[in-house]
C-alpha cells in the first residue's frame, strides 16, 4: 500500500515539473500563453526606459571634446623668521623685516622655495584656425602676490608677528588638452566678482572642439533640474551627474554631487525637454572648513621625537577639508555679462563669438 502511495506522488509531481516547465519557457523566450510570443525586438526596445535616454547620453559624449583641463603654477620664494623672544614675549624692532628682533643666530631668515599649483576645468567656447577660446574660473588663474603667515597666541588667535612671507615671483598657466598634453595658454579677462576668466591658446589638432550647445539664457534652472558635470580633479577629466537646488548667492545655484579640489571651472549641462542639453553654468566651488595644526619643521621625519630646536620651529598651519556632497556654480546670467564684458578684448584679436554664446 505505501508503495503504490509513493508512486501516485511521484507522478503528480512529474506533472507538477511539467506544467511549471511550460509556464516558464515561454517566459524565457520572451512568449506568453495567452498574447503568444512576441517578437524579439519589442524586449530589445524595453532597454530604452532608462534614467538617462540614449539620445542625452550621445548628447553627453558630444562634449568631452569640449572639456579641458587649466592649471596655474605659481613660484614663491619663501622667507621664514626666527625671532628672538624675553620672557615669552616678542620684541619690537623697527629696522626688522618684520618689525620684531630677530633672533641672534647665523642665519635668522631661512629661505626656500614654493610651487603652488591649482587645476580645475574649462570648456572651449571658440576655436579657429589660429586661436581658440576657453572659459573657467578666475580664482583657478590668478593667484596672490604675497603669501603671508603669523604667530598665533596661546588662545589660537593670530597676532601681528610675522612667521613667513611668500613673494610669488612669476605665474604659469596651462590647458590639458585631449590626449593629456599641457599647452601654454595666456590670460585674456578675468573678473573676480563672479569668478570667471578666459584663457587663448594657440589651436591644435588634439586640443578640441567648440561645444555646440546654447547657454541657458533663456531656460531657468530649477529646483530637481538633472545636470551633467565635468571637472578636473588629479588632471583627470571626470564627469558627473546631479540635481539642481538654489543657492544662498544671488547669480549661482547648487548641486549634489560629490565635487573635489579640480572641478572649478567645470561646465554644468542642463538636460531639457527631448534630451536637449544647456550650457547652466561654471562651477566655482566646493563648501570648506579650515583646519588649523601644528606643523613641525619640514625636515624633520615622522614618528621622530622633536628636539628642542625643533620646538622652535613649530609653525601653526592650515588645511581646506572639503565638505562632499555640494558644489556650487555660476549661473548663466552672469556668464552672459561677463562675456558680453569680455567682447572688445577679443575682437582686438579678431575674435567675434558666435551669437548663440552671447545674449
Amino acid at each position: 500500500m505505501t508503495f503504490w502511495i509513493n508512486g501516485i506522488l511521484k507522478c503528480r509531481r512529474k506533472i507538477i515539473r511539467r506544467r511549471l516547465l511550460v509556464l516558464i519557457l515561454p517566459a524565457l523566450s520572451g512568449c506568453s500563453a495567452l498574447s503568444g510570443c512576441a517578437s524579439r525586438d519589442k524586449h530589445v526596445e524595453s532597454a530604452d526606459y532608462s534614467l538617462i535616454s540614449p539620445r542625452t547620453q550621445e548628447k553627453v559624449r558630444g562634449i568631452v571634446t569640449s572639456v579641458v583641463g587649466v592649471t596655474a603654477v605659481a613660484d614663491y620664494r619663501l622667507e621664514f623668521f626666527q625671532h628672538e623672544q624675553v620672557e615669552g614675549r616678542f620684541v619690537p624692532d623697527a629696522g626688522s623685516p618684520t618689525g620684531y628682533r630677530l633672533a641672534k643666530v647665523a642665519n635668522p631668515v631661512l629661505v626656500s622655495k614654493k610651487l603652488q599649483k591649482v587645476n580645475g576645468g574649462g570648456i572651449i567656447l571658440y576655436r579657429d584656425d589660429r586661436n581658440t577660446v576657453i572659459l573657467t574660473c578666475e580664482h583657478i588663474l590668478t593667484s596672490p602676490d604675497t603669501l603671508r603667515t603669523y604667530y598665533r597666541d596661546a588662545s589660537g588667535n593670530e597676532t601681528k608677528v610675522l612667521a613667513s612671507r611668500g613673494i610669488k615671483k612669476r605665474t604659469t598657466h596651462h590647458v590639458i588638452n585631449q590626449i593629456n598634453q599641457m599647452q601654454p595658454v595666456e590670460v585674456l579677462h578675468t573678473d573676480a566678482r563672479v569668478d570667471l576668466g578666459l584663457v587663448l591658446v594657440a589651436t591644435s589638432p588634439t586640443l578640441g572642439t567648440p561645444f555646440q550647445y546654447r547657454i541657458a539664457y533663456q531656460n531657468e534652472v530649477k529646483w530637481g533640474d538633472l545636470a551633467f558635470v565635468f571637472g578636473y580633479p588629479r588632471e583627470i577629466k571626470q564627469l558627473t551627474i546631479g540635481m539642481i537646488s538654489p543657492a544662498p548667492y544671488p547669480g549661482t545655484f547648487s548641486l549634489d554631487v560629490v565635487g573635489r579640489f579640480g572641478f572649478s571651472g567645470g561646465p554644468v549641462f542642463v538636460v531639457r525637454v527631448g534630451g536637449e542639453l544647456e550650457l547652466a553654468g561654471i562651477i566655482r566651488g566646493v563648501p570648506v572648513n579650515r583646519l588649523q595644526y601644528v606643523a613641525p619643521p619640514p625636515e624633520v621625519p615622522p614618528g621622530q621625537p622633536l628636539t628642542a630646536d625643533d620646538l622652535t620651529l613649530l609653525t601653526a598651519q592650515e588645511y581646506d577639508q572639503i565638505e562632499y556632497g555640494m558644489v556650487y556654480a555660476v549661473g548663466a546670467e552672469r556668464i552672459g555679462k561677463f562675456l558680453k564684458e569680455s567682447a572688445p578684448i577679443l575682437e582686438k584679436k579678431g575674435i567675434f563669438l558666435p551669437r548663440h554664446l552671447v545674449p
